[in-house]
């Protein structure tokens, strides 16, 4: 019994081979292009999207580092120092903001009071969300 079952699956593997080697060489590529690259495609969507931030414990570490040197700076330190330490901290907040799914103004709105109390409400808004930052708020 086996015998005869071996002996019909290897009959129609080599069919399937010689139909094959027939098919390529009379259509060339052309009838084997749709099928692989209908299975590429369909292997593309089944790929999982990379994260759209870095891991939620980097970005705690680094709004945790520079908020308190945002918030506590040195006196006399420059005024350019201060604006970078500024776009960097709202660039990891935007971000810890991405992660966790809360909505800001931290990019649209240019520097001034505005942008400092949206800050204060997305700072409030992220330990709410469970991202501690070790701010006194």
């Amino acid at each position: 019994m086996w015998v005869a079952l071996l002996r019909v699956v290897l009959a129609t593997l080599v069919v399937a081979v010689v139909l094959a080697a027939l098919l390529y060489g009379v259509f060339g590529w052309r009838v084997w292009g749709r099928p692989v690259a209908a299975t590429g495609a369909w292997l593309e969507k089944r790929r999982p999207l990379p994260p759209e931030t870095r891991p939620i414990e980097d970005l705690a570490v680094l709004a945790r580092r520079l908020g308190r040197r945002f918030h506590e700076p040195p006196a006399g330190q420059r005024f350019a120092k201060t604006e970078g330490l500024r776009q960097a901290y709202d660039a990891v907040l935007t971000e810890a903001c991405t992660a966790l799914g809360v909505t800001h103004l931290l990019m649209v709105l240019p520097p001034g009071s505005e942008l400092d109390t949206e800050r204060a409400r997305v700072e409030w808004a992220v330990e709410v969300a469970g991202l501690e930052l070790g701010l006194s708020l």
